[in-house]
């Protein structure tokens, strides 16, 4: 019997790709990765959810072209359109499989990944599992370990690392709370060292303020200037005595908290994206876009629910809950605690399901 064809489909957010494939590499079944890439400023932009190309740009990646596969695994909004198209291109033979529920179409999925975080209908197409399919390779902590020891082993100890996220649709990290932020790591470090990263997503009216604010002794590494060798970010993992993690970063959360790390959530300020995008654009100030977009947050929190519709499937509440209770994270000011079982791994019952797909 030939082993079944599947497409890995990956975009830009390192985040999505790193789950999915891990979820193919466990399913243990031989995959064709497929990179997407797309069009100036569907990296933000939501499309509506449907089987379209309409966001890809074609030249820049990979053949999308017959035979289709027997299987496509995907996560995000803008893969699974592309999933959508190649289903029908193969007038419905190819499945799919899909981490996260998606806006629109979750009947056309085999299957859905869903972390508990998520909220959605039950349905026979759902798996539900923990935390996401989120971790560091052991290797490559212990790779970069010995990569970056020159520079981190010595540093006075505690070692604290914030690591930062951005802006998202509800919320924002805007110079004032990073500051805020800031301010209560300073309170307390009882010492040792600091050093702060930034992302892709981190806005740079944001950066330039914590680069202002910084102590002397503390170290920013700014994402746009640490690519390739030089980001630190696992090294950082390896040699970090306790973490700073923003709420919006996923990721992040995850992968220090299955290192069994000391992990401090802060929260972001409760602003809409979009809103703050738009009036920065119009050279409005920090302070007022962001108040701007704060109160246009609230308003939508109030009017949405009474129309039947939620601001985001996702519930970021109730992932840090969920690291709270179990020991795994405490909020910023509380006292760092080292957990002691960090979380378990549900990525073995994700490629399970996998499998069932294809009859194996």
């Amino acid at each position: 019997m030939s082993s079944p064809r599947i497409w890995l489909l990956t975009g830009a957010k390192q985040g999505d790709n790193a789950q999915a494939l891990r979820l193919a590499d466990a399913s243990g079944l031989p995959y064709e990765r497929r990179r997407i890439m797309l069009k100036p400023g569907f990296d933000l932009a939501k499309p509506r959810v449907e089987a379209s190309l309409h966001h890809v740009d074609l030249a820049a990646s990979d053949k999308l072209e017959p035979p289709w596969p027997d299987l496509v695994l995907t996560i995000g909004r803008r893969m699974a359109m592309v999933a959508l198209w190649i289903k029908e291109q193969s007038q419905g033979r190819t499945k799919l499989a899909l981490i996260g529920p998606p806006k629109r179409e979750a009947d056309k999925f085999d299957l859905i990944v869903v972390p508990f975080h998520y909220r959605t209908e039950e349905a026979a197409n759902i798996c539900r599992i923990g935390l996401p399919l989120l971790g560091i390779d052991p290797k490559r902590v212990a790779a970069e370990s010995e990569r970056w020891r020159e520079k981190f082993a010595g540093l006075p100890r505690p070692f604290t690392v914030f690591l930062c996220g951005g802006n998202i649709g509800t919320h924002c990290l805007d110079p004032a709370t990073a500051r805020s932020i800031l301010a209560t790591i300073e309170s307390m470090r009882d010492g040792g060292s600091l050093h702060v990263v930034t992302s892709r997503r981190t806005p740079p009216e944001t950066v330039d303020a914590m680069a202002k604010a910084l102590p002397p002794d503390a170290v920013l590494h700014r994402w746009e200037t640490a690519s390739g060798n030089d980001n630190p970010y696992v090294g950082l993992l390896s040699f970090g005595d306790r973490f700073v993690v923003t709420g919006d970063s996923v990721s992040m959360l995850v992968e220090v908290a299955r290192l069994g790390k000391p992990l401090a959530i802060a929260p972001l300020r409760q602003a809409n994206r979009s809103v703050v995008n738009s009036l920065r654009r119009l050279n409005l100030p920090n302070e007022p876009a962001y108040a701007i977009a704060a109160a246009a947050q609230r308003a939508m929190d109030r009017f949405l629910p009474r129309i039947g519709l939620e601001a985001s499937t996702r519930d970021f509440a109730l992932l840090h809950e969920f690291l709270y209770q179990k020991g795994w994270a405490v909020p910023l000011g509380a006292p760092f605690v080292t957990p002691i079982d960090p979380p378990g791994d549900d990525t073995a019952i994700a490629a399970a399901r996998l499998r069932t797909l294809l009859n194996l």
